[in-house]
């Protein structure tokens, strides 16, 4: 029989064995790699006994002589088994959450790795007096984390979604950079072995070996990032057609990590993660809601076997030598699991707060800072890079034997340890307890349900024209009494029924953008933004109740980054795409909140009034109610300054909803037989023009063409053509947005400012003063050569032209009439302002 029919008998048992572990984990609420490791040992023992014994078992018996050949191709855990691991970790990551986090990212997953690295190393060696630079690599092997069991606990006890996105993203990061630490200090060692295996030092060029690794982290990063839109360019080119899609994400996974590693030398396991992100960041926005589902539940697939196999085979290596291990072995597994677990409490505990202060990051409790020590667990990637280790002959072997098996004796302590203890530190951190607010309202929820149920059931009798005993009460009293049957202790007050009332209207927030997607009314990448805001926005009300809700509403009303930075390269450099392609985002986002704010008022009257009784249902209508008056007036604000688009983005809403149902109505005349195959594909056809027709969004027209914005100033109204186009060369458009400081009191004066479009507010000491489409400001500072003596303050959007202090000069030097004007206006507001003075003192 060759190898290869042993090797399938021993995977097709290995997966049968741990897919009946899984109902076994739900029952005893364990992690599932605490069983596989388990079963990986018995299998290993098991195995073992049933090769030295020659006991013939069959096809069970070449299984495990299948998974003893299996053992041996260590080589192979890295290109088969970590590209998987890593792409389905990326694939999995909300990437607008995790930009929210990136501070408390970084720290957990670079600083945190390079402190476990340092803290494990320096114990190791002092425990074992093992070399210290494969101590090093041990403390970068070990400092993989598994966010499996965290990022359960957190689900089940109601954490805010932002600390699983922080343990999903310290996982991902932490595994690049350890693994290019593990790059780093296994290079070291095999060039100085091979030099002079007696030479102590790190390596003759440390410096050298410093600027490889990051000239391999930067280049994974790139390429990762190229090859993942080169795919993403190709896969909504593939149709339907789920499997093709799928293998070209498998391709991408391979080719991001061997390229990048064999042929580019940078980092593969960077640039994997890296298009993994890509992926995750564009592939919702560019598939069908369908496709992007059944990718992700390929890829858990794949996850799945990767790991399964990966914990049953080191559980098995561990065993074989588990009855002959060394005390070298055991001080080394102590040693590493007090080092990396005190590095850990490091960086959580001592440098996570600093963060918290800086506000660089939200405040994480403390309950569930511990949860991240304690669950700090490690998993498949810890075991990989253990097996990577052992496999390579160009290392020692007692080096090899060391690494892998410190490595894999501490996943295991991980396991029978940390992860079956985790629900005991709930239980002691009284995660695992329902609070006041959570008993209340549940109580609440079953009054309310009793009520209901007996107003069903009166309503069934009397229709039936019978009366059943014991219900027989009029249905308000009877409501009210059960409702009202919550104990004292329990009662809560108004503030804390607001915050339940908040959560339940923000989560049904959620829950309308994602029905507006499934209605096709929604694009996917407007569905994105929308979510991932609601996410924040629950966050933000479970942390701070009201007030965090108002903070958030208040957040959103500002410019944001990309908005910023859109408005700096229009300014500053005249590209006009980008501020373009926000100010759309801004509309479609206004009407889409606008629409379900409506949704969400009549909501908080049908279901929440119920729940949480009149009084809190009329706080929250006047939250609902300021929060819509805030969206009317931004989109007004917009509408007003461009006219028409929002009905254009309307219009393009209401025909995608007409293509989905007609494309609904059409498979079912034809599952109906009314319409045959030909014509229902002639059908699509058309439906998949008109689909692509309205796939792209209105294009928005921002409205700074010069000409027609001078021709808007009175000023230059008397100007010829070759005038309008000199005085045009010296002009620059400007948008400026709603509550901008356009200008500030005690600014320098270098330039003054027409409006074209909107109005401006003049706040001086003294007065304040509207300033509307045709008029200009800025003057006087040019002509006094004083500071500022005003705010002026953008009302809305406001198009402006700016001229520049020399501009201004040449201006008023070539145009008398010009010169004229500016000054009598100028001289004017002088006047008016003394008189404002006068009459203010």
């Amino acid at each position: 029989m060759t190898d290869t029919i042993y090797a399938l008998l021993a995977i097709a048992m290995v997966l049968t064995v741990v897919s009946l572990l899984v109902p076994l984990a739900e029952r005893f609420r364990l992690p599932h790699t605490v069983l596989l490791a388990i079963a990986g040992m018995g299998l290993g023992f098991l195995g073992s006994w049933i090769i030295a014994s020659d006991i013939r078992l069959g096809a069970l018996g070449d299984a495990f002589v299948g998974l003893d050949k299996l053992e041996v191709g260590t080589d192979m855990f890295l290109p088969l088994f970590l590209p998987p691991l890593l792409f389905n970790a990326g694939l999995t990551i909300d990437v607008r959450r995790l930009l929210d986090e990136v501070w408390a990212v970084l720290l957990l997953a670079i600083v945190a790795v390079l402190v476990c690295i340092a803290i494990v190393g320096g114990v190791v060696h002092l425990a074992t007096g093992m070399d210290i630079v494969v101590c090093l690599l041990l403390g970068a092997v070990v400092s993989t984390t598994d966010p499996a069991a965290v990022i359960g606990i957190f689900r089940d006890v109601g954490a805010p979604k932002r600390l699983s996105i922080l343990a999903e993203g310290e996982s991902l990061l932490n595994d690049a950079v350890a693994i290019a630490a593990f790059g780093l200090f296994i290079g070291i060692l095999i060039s100085r072995f091979a030099a002079d295996p007696g030479d102590a030092g790190l390596t003759a060029d440390p410096a050298g070996a410093v600027m490889v690794f990051l000239r391999e982290f930067v280049g994974g990063l790139i390429y990762g990032y190229i090859i993942a839109r080169i795919a993403m360019l190709l896969l909504p080119r593939l149709g339907e057609s789920d499997a093709a899609i799928a293998s070209v994400t498998v391709s991408l996974s391979y080719l991001s990590f061997l390229v990048a590693d064999r042929y580019w030398h940078v980092s593969g396991v960077v640039s994997v993660v890296m298009a993994a992100l890509t992926v995750a960041a564009y592939g919702p926005t560019h598939l069908h809601p369908r496709q992007w589902a059944a990718l992700r539940q390929l890829w858990a697939q794949l996850e799945f076997w990767a790991n399964c196999l990966i914990f049953v085979l080191a559980s098995m290596v561990a065993a074989n030598v588990l009855l002959n291990i060394t005390w070298l072995y055991v001080w080394g597994v102590a040693a590493v699991t007090v080092g990396a677990f005190l590095a850990r409490a490091l960086v959580v505990f001592g440098m996570l707060p600093v963060l918290e202060k800086t506000h660089l990051v939200q405040p994480v409790d403390r309950r569930y800072k511990a949860i991240l020590v304690w669950g700090g667990l490690r998993g498949a990637v810890t075991i990989v890079l253990a097996m990577v280790a052992a496999g390579d002959e160009r290392l020692p072997e007692n080096v090899r034997e060391f690494i892998a098996l410190s490595a894999t004796l501490f996943v295991l302590v991980t396991l029978f340890v940390n992860a079956t203890t985790l629900g005991l530190v709930m239980h002691a951190l009284g995660l695992d307890k329902l609070s006041r607010l959570e008993l209340a309202l549940r109580d609440r929820v079953l009054a309310l349900s009793r009520v209901n149920v007996e107003h069903h059931l009166q309503e069934i009798m009397r229709r039936r024209n019978a009366r059943v005993e014991g219900l027989a009460v009029d249905p308000a009293s009877a409501g009210d009494a059960a409702i009202e049957s919550v104990p004292a202790e329990l009662a809560l007050d108004l503030d804390e029924r607001v915050k339940v009332g908040l959560v339940t209207l923000c989560t049904r927030e959620k829950e309308l953008y994602l029905e507006l997607f499934e209605q096709q009314i929604l694009s996917r990448r407007m569905v994105a933004v929308l979510a991932a805001d609601a996410d924040r926005l629950i966050d933000a009300v479970r942390d701070r109740g009201v007030e965090g809700y108002e903070e958030w509403l208040h957040d959103i009303s500002r410019p944001d980054a990309g908005f910023r930075a859109a408005l700096w390269l229009h300014r500053r450099l005249g590209f006009a795409w980008l501020l373009t392609e926000r100010l759309a985002d801004r509309f479609e986002i206004l009407m889409v909140t606008q629409s379900v704010l409506s949704e969400l008022a009549a909501f908080n009257v049908s279901s929440v009034a119920d729940l949480l009784g009149p009084d809190a249902e009329v706080k929250l209508a006047a939250v609902i109610e300021n929060r819509q008056e805030a969206v009317d007036s931004a989109l007004k604000a917009l509408s007003l300054q461009y006219p028409g688009y929002a009905e254009s983005i309307q219009a393009r809403q209401l025909e995608r909803a007409a293509v989905r149902f007609e494309a609904a109505e059409y498979a079912r005349r034809l599952q109906e037989g009314i319409i045959s195959r030909e014509v229902y594909n002639d059908l699509r056809q058309q439906l998949a023009e008109r689909r692509s027709a309205i796939g792209q969004r209105p294009p928005l027209d921002l409205g700074l063409q010069l000409a027609e914005m001078i021709s808007r100033v009175s000023l230059f109204a008397s100007l010829d053509r070759k005038a309008l186009t000199e005085v045009g060369k010296r002009l620059r458009a400007l948008v400026a947005f709603p509550g901008e400081k356009i200008v500030a009191i005690g600014g320098q004066p270098d330039a003054m400012y027409f409006i074209a479009a909107g109005e401006v507010t003049v706040k001086a000491p003294t007065f304040e003063v509207t300033l509307k489409e045709g008029d200009f400001f800025g003057e006087m500072g040019l002509l006094t050569d004083q500071p500022r003596n005003a705010d002026v303050i953008a009302d809305g959007y406001c198009h402006l032209l700016v001229l520049h202090r020399k501009d201004f000069r040449d201006l008023l030097d070539k145009r008398p009439a010009v010169r004229a004007e500016i000054e009598a206006v100028a001289a004017r507001r002088i006047a008016e302002t003394a008189t404002e003075g006068q009459a203010a003192s």
